[in-house]
């Protein structure tokens, strides 16, 4: 059975500092948290990866976002239902002008997740959005994913850290991407050493399959995790983490 998720790529409101915005994000989350038996009933976790704005990113992986959100779905019914929840989206949609340079519709993708390889619980993470080339068919491009997944099970950067692929199946409006990359680290250190390593930032890339200018590689920190807590009535309720 396949595992769905929802995925944005975020910029935050101009009006927030960088500082600022890891707690508005939150206080963000906090607010969908009130629709736990509804719209929340939906989801079965959700990652908030704020950009790692103490760690000196080499120019590959500095762009003007500042995070990213991954939503795990119960299934694809689960994930459409969420998209159209009515009264959810709108109370949530009021919230995003304040968090957000724009409402997160227009950048979220709905994406089918493949994990390459297990990991311990970490709190850092490197992230590839790609964008396909325009001359690149669907086939190509599934077939250079099965070469980008080998190469990341063999590069010595990114040692036992948990790989998956999430394939794009309906893009945004905004974006474009193919496919979001996550390989997650232990912490900053990590993640920094990993990041200068030149032959990784280049697997990640995918020049042969991904338009590098159009692409995005994000060195992020988790902000907050939540994750679906049924009680015994079937009800369902959000635990933060």
């Amino acid at each position: 059975m396949a595992d769905y998720k929802l995925i944005y790529l975020a910029r935050r409101n101009p009006a927030l500092r960088e500082d600022e915005f890891p707690e508005a994000w939150r206080e963000h989350s906090r607010l969908s948290s009130q629709f736990a038996t509804t719209f929340g009933s939906h989801f079965s976790s959700v990652h908030q990866c704020v950009k790692a704005y103490e760690i000196e990113a080499p120019p590959a992986f500095r762009n003007e976002y500042d995070g990213c959100a991954l939503i795990g779905m119960k299934g694809w019914d689960d994930l459409v239902a969420a998209r159209s929840h009515p009264r959810a989206q709108n109370e949530l949609k009021k919230d995003e002008e304040r968090v957000f340079a724009d409402y997160v519709d227009p950048w979220t993708m709905a994406a089918e997740e493949r994990v390459l390889r297990q990991g311990p619980a970490c709190d850092h993470m490197m992230l590839s959005f790609l964008k396909p080339l325009e001359q690149t068919s669907e086939a190509s491009f599934d077939r250079g994913l099965d070469l980008l997944a080998a190469a990341l099970l063999e590069c010595p950067a990114a040692g036992r850290s948990a790989l998956t692929i999430n394939h794009v199946v309906d893009p945004s409006e905004v974006y474009g991407f193919g496919a979001v990359i996550e390989v997650w680290f232990e912490d900053a250190q990590a993640l920094s050493t990993a990041a200068q390593d030149p032959d990784f930032s280049r697997v990640l890339a995918a020049q042969d399959i991904a338009d590098r200018e159009a692409s995005v590689m994000l060195l992020a920190r988790l902000n907050l995790k939540k994750t679906i807590d049924e009680s015994p009535e079937g009800l369902a309720g959000w635990q933060e983490q």
